[in-house]
């Protein structure tokens, strides 16, 4: 994909997010409970940071840390600050982050790398956590995975993608309002931590109902 191609889909997912922040936000006010295990390795007083937080609804598993929320949308940063008023909540770009070197004791990703357009794009949202973790910090990442009951999805996508001729490539796919997703293989998410230098300490799958999420959890070394 071309780097002007991605800018552009990462501006309009921004605006989109600006744009459904309330109605977003109240489609995710219940917990994914199945994700709590991941935030069971926070420990009290360590320095978390919720990369790509949304409406802010992770820092209730986080209560006994000192947690920092940071979005890319400033209206779903408006939203997580009028849930939970006492945690610490900004704006901010993945690829970008606000934050100095070695900042943070242990970094959340939930359901956000996906929508980084753009393979470059996405390995330097891996290499900013890395920035900001501490030796030896821990960075969790979930993806979604779509399976392989989606290959005819995969055909249509990439024959759409042939006949737009657009730089976009065969796991690049929109849904509603034009929200850009990539579509992880297995294994891909691993690769691109382990090229970053992240020591990869486990790699599966969450399944829950229609929820269906690649993971990972890897130390900075």
């Amino acid at each position: 994909m071309k780097e002007k191609e991605a800018k552009k889909i990462m501006e309009d997912l921004q605006e989109d997010y600006n744009l459904v922040s309330s109605s977003f936000a109240n489609s995710r006010d219940r917990f994914w409970e199945e994700m709590k295990f991941l935030f069971d390795y926070a420990k009290k007083g360590e320095d978390i940071l919720d990369l790509g937080c949304g409406n802010g609804r992770f820092c209730e598993y986080l209560k006994q840390t000192n947690y920092t929320g940071v979005d890319f949308s400033e209206n779903m940063i408006k939203e997580a600050r009028k849930r939970y008023p006492k945690n610490n909540f900004l704006v901010g770009d993945a690829l970008s982050l606000p934050f100095k070197d070695s900042s943070f004791d242990k970094v959340y990703s939930i359901a956000v790398i996906h929508q980084i357009p753009s393979k470059e794009y996405r390995e330097k949202a891996v290499l900013e956590i890395k920035r900001v973790l501490r030796p030896g910090g821990m960075s969790f990442v979930t993806v979604w995975n779509f399976g392989k009951e989606n290959k005819l999805f995969y055909l249509k996508n990439i024959l759409l993608n042939i006949f737009s001729k657009s730089s976009l490539g065969p796991r690049d796919f929109f849904l509603k309002r034009k929200r850009y997703y990539y579509i992880f293989r297995k294994g891909e998410l691993s690769y691109i931590f382990r090229k970053a230098g992240f020591r990869v300490v486990e790699e599966s799958i969450i399944k829950k109902g229609k929820r269906n999420n690649y993971y990972i959890i890897a130390q900075k070394e």
